[in-house]
């Protein structure tokens, strides 16, 4: 018999680091027990989860390609308040009965395509945002005078860095839904080519609301008290820079970019400017998922 299962997923152990081999903790309406894999469930209809990491694509790729529904929690607080509400400590085991008394439309479907792009593209951006830190470390030895060849390495990092994005944005170009977010997003902001744009496209979850996009990204007062996801906020802001440094070049742009620009000092431009990409990204993926609402 088909069954549901509702699953605190772990992440999978990484041996470079040696960390101890973590099992998911399963709800199954009546007991809670534990798996090595999401796969091991091999009667299930549907599996509910409360998060994805890119450890777990695999695993959700195997059950969506067996023909298993697997939906996401959308909004991760909603295990804290639950939690709260109920006295509870939080643990594995409490977490997985809690997320069956959270409603359906709390969780979104995931699909085979959106995994498949995800396992694609993912290890990309990891090595792109690996030479890109990098490149910015060496960079600062070279400006404080320790110069061991670094400027050498660091135009290599160049190049690499460049044939990425390339690779990046055309994978992401022709991809759909994501494909069209990141064409919209560039000509709202006129641009031709981005590839924080891209990554930001793939990477955000578009589908949330302006409001919790804000608190993603500590785009609120306070940056969320430091509580925001570093990685993609580095993306906003390295694309609020570089849409600055456009008008400052004479580099075309869309009228409202340029207008922030001349108007605002620096550090108040690129504030509005995050802002301003956020909001691009968001309503391109309005009018790519609902063009009729959307419009």
């Amino acid at each position: 018999m088909a069954r549901v299962y509702y699953v605190d997923v772990a992440i999978p152990a990484d041996k470079k680091k040696r960390r101890k081999h973590k099992t998911h903790a399963v709800f199954d309406g009546g007991r809670v027990f534990r798996v090595g894999r999401l796969s091991e469930l091999e009667d299930a209809a549907e599996v509910i989860i409360d998060a994805l990491f890119p450890e777990l694509y695999e695993e959700v790729l195997e059950l969506l390609r067996r023909g298993v529904k697997v939906y996401l929690l959308r909004d991760a607080t909603k295990l804290k308040k639950l939690r709260i509400e109920n006295n509870l400590k939080k643990s594995d085991e409490s977490d997985a009965m809690l997320l069956a008394r959270i409603p359906k439309e709390m969780f979104r479907p995931l699909m085979v395509e959106e995994i498949e792009i995800k396992i694609k593209v993912e290890p990309l951006i990891r090595k792109y945002r690996w030479i890109a830190r990098w490149k910015k470390t060496l960079k600062k030895f070279i400006k404080e005078g320790f110069d061991y060849n670094f400027r050498e390495a660091v135009r290599l990092m160049r190049v690499d860095e460049a044939k990425l994005s390339r690779e990046i944005i055309r994978q992401v170009s022709g991809l759909p839904i994501y494909g069209e977010v990141y064409k919209k997003a560039c000509e709202i902001l006129g641009v031709k080519k981005s590839i924080e744009l891209a990554i930001l496209a793939i990477e955000l979850p578009l589908y949330l609301r302006l409001t919790k996009l804000k608190k993603i990204l500590g785009l609120i007062p306070n940056k969320n008290e430091g509580k925001y996801n570093h990685k993609l906020r580095a993306h906003v802001a390295n694309l609020a820079t570089s849409l600055y440094l456009s008008v400052k070049k004479g580099v075309s742009v869309s009228d409202k970019v340029a207008e922030i620009v001349k108007h605002l000092p620096r550090r108040q431009a690129i504030l509005r400017l995050e802002l301003m990409a956020l909001k691009a990204l968001k309503a391109a993926y309005s009018t790519t998922t609902n063009p009729i609402t959307g419009g």
